[in-house]
């Protein structure tokens, strides 16, 4: 999703759609590794089982490490909920998915991945970031960005969000970037219902990708960007602290949960960066997430529903 030429870590999403890129793909490996080691990817995708390596416990805490500048991994973030319940059946219904959306007053076609009661196929939940706009390169709006080169103040505000929207999508394919997008503040739209597939990410895109087509769900999250001016430049490294608000965190969480009740067990959850980190072209999204303000959001939800 970069809007002007130099290299970026935090490109939000490929262009990509189960049936074709919007733009050529850089497929480029890092110089140390294989062409079996990234078709397994950095968590020991099979492809004979179409899964990762491990208990579904273990694949949880290898896909969401910490995702640092310019792409580098730490630490495990999974909570103790989440590394419970992922692979495990959700104990609720569609039709109690579909009444708590009504309660809230959300459309599910519009705003939720679609239709409650449409089965699911996908098995993990990629998280990504905008990482636009860039408020370090030119051309935004004064009131997207008001000081060139600095992370937007009002950025959490409804005005700001209501003038960058989401960033002109829903669009058709194939520029279609994800299946859903939050807004900061609370705000979601469905580009692609969650029963179809799409590619948003360089692992599933550049090796063996019928052995990974229709496994993964992506989730783009806005979030702003400026450049680190002790970093090679242009760069969009600085991202706001926190990453993301209360109430993205929450509709992030409700997605998470519609998309694992029509699935029928919870998917796992995963980082952009953490798939594509054997990539040359690396990427550093979701940048600043806090997986304890996510984990008790969904855990919210579910109560919410199961009551």
């Amino acid at each position: 999703m970069r809007v002007s030429g130099g290299a970026s870590f935090g490109l939000g999403l490929l262009l990509l759609t189960a049936a074709q890129p919007a733009f050529a793909l850089n497929c480029a490996l890092k110089s140390d590794v294989t062409r079996v080691k990234a078709a397994a990817g950095p968590c020991g995708y099979d492809v004979a089982v179409r899964r990762f390596a491990g208990a579904t416990s273990e694949q949880a805490a290898c896909l969401t490490r910490k995702v640092g500048k310019g792409g580098k991994l730490g630490r495990s973030t999974i909570r103790r909920f989440l590394r419970g319940q992922v692979g495990r059946p959700t104990a609720v219904t569609p039709g109690q998915l579909a009444a708590y959306i009504a309660a809230l007053g959300a459309d599910p076609a519009r705003e939720l991945g679609g239709d409650p009661f449409v089965p699911v196929t996908a098995d993990y939940f990629i998280i990504h970031d905008t990482s636009t706009p860039n408020c370090s390169e030119p051309g935004w709006s004064a009131t997207l960005c008001p000081e060139p080169g600095k992370l937007p103040v009002a950025r959490d505000s409804a005005a700001w969000a209501a003038e960058l929207g989401y960033l002109g999508h829903p669009k058709p394919a194939p520029d279609r970037l994800a299946h859903a997008w939050t807004n900061r503040v609370g705000g979601s739209i469905t580009e692609v219902t969650f029963d179809l597939p799409l590619r948003s990410t360089k692992f599933e895109s550049c090796l063996d990708t019928d052995a990974k087509a229709g496994l993964f769900l992506a989730v783009e999250n806005t979030q702003p960007r400026a450049e680190d001016l002790e970093a090679k430049r242009p760069n969009d490294l600085v991202a706001p602290r926190p990453g993301f608000t209360a109430v993205q965190y929450d509709r992030l969480a409700l997605l998470y949960v519609a998309a694992s009740v029509r699935r029928g067990h919870w998917l796992i959850p995963a980082f952009h960066a953490v798939l594509d980190s054997l990539f040359a072209e690396g990427h550093d999204d979701p940048q600043n997430f806090d997986m304890a303000a996510f984990s008790k959001a969904v855990k919210r939800h579910w109560r919410r529903l199961r009551g």
